[in-house]
């Protein structure tokens, strides 16, 4: 007896270089596929306490942990582009927190004020 295998069948490789190849029909998408296509992943270096303030935030709110951050990350962006009354803040934080960078790739490295730690840290808990 032949031992059963799951999941989808094994293509030959002219129909694995087929389907590779083969172009989606764009008018097919649902509304999901199209936003999935249009969205970014990128990996940011975090300290472990905002990484768990965020997921907090997600479970709190609800959602993805991705989600929370793409929205917190865009409300800082718009305070910090339309001079919201945050913008000063983090202008602040910016020149405070800053060295001279040894990589030619940035001048600058920035460091997380620590006031703004310690009031993630107290609110963990």
């Amino acid at each position: 007896m032949t031992e059963r295998q799951g999941g989808a069948r094994r293509l030959d490789k002219r129909t694995e270089e087929w389907l590779k190849k083969a172009s989606s029909n764009p008018g097919a998408l649902t509304a999901k596929q199209r936003r999935e296509r249009q969205r970014v992943r990128v990996m940011y270096d975090l300290p472990p306490e905002v990484k768990q303030a965020i997921e907090r935030v997600a479970v709190e709110q609800k959602t993805s942990a991705s989600q929370a951050a793409a929205l917190l990350l865009t409300w800082a962006l718009l305070q910090y582009v339309g001079r919201g009354m945050a913008a000063r803040e983090i202008d602040d934080a910016f020149y405070e927190g800053h060295e001279l960078s040894r990589t030619p790739r940035f001048e600058w490295n920035v460091e997380i004020p620590e006031d703004w730690m310690t009031i993630i840290r107290e609110r963990q808990h």
